[in-house]
Parts: C-alpha cells; structure tokens; sequence
C-alpha cells in the first residue's frame, strides 16, 4: 500500500511540476503577445493619422515641396549644404 502512495505522490508531483513549466512558459508567451498587439495598435495609430494627412492638400503640398524642391509660385528655393547631403 505504501508503495502505491509513493507512486502516486511521485506521479502527482512530476505532473504538477510539467504543468508548472508549461504555465510559465504560456504566460511568457502570452506577455509577448500582448507587447506585440500593443506595437501594433500604435503602428495602425501612425497609419490611420499618415492617411488623415494624406487627404489634406496642405500635407500633400509641404511634401512635395520638401522631397521634390517644387515651391509655390513666387517662392524660391534654398539649399543650405546639409540640406544637400540629406537629400543624395
């Protein structure tokens, strides 16, 4: 009889730590998750704001004017030299 309450603690024990590890592990897997979603969700916020910006003629015209040198009639362009090696 002693023998099977051994075993049986044996085996309770050996389980109890597996399912241990195994918890651990998921909530590990779980915390990730959940930085992933959250990386994610801010991402979908900068992409929801960018397509707003790109409905705004404004927007569309400073970034023309920034990335293509085109300028407003009557305005003249600049290039100080840092400018310059951005820009290459």
């Amino acid at each position: 009889m002693q023998i099977i309450v051994v075993l049986f603690l044996s085996w309770a024990g050996y389980t109890y730590y597996s399912q241990s590890q195994q918890l651990a592990d998921k909530q590990r897997e779980l915390t990730d998750l959940q930085r992933q979603v959250t990386k994610v969700q801010e991402e979908q916020k900068q992409l929801e704001l960018q397509v707003k910006r790109m409905n705004d003629k404004e927007y569309i015209g400073e970034l023309a004017r920034k990335n293509f040198f085109l300028s407003k009639e009557g305005e003249i362009i600049f290039l100080t030299p840092d400018e310059e090696k951005k820009n290459q």
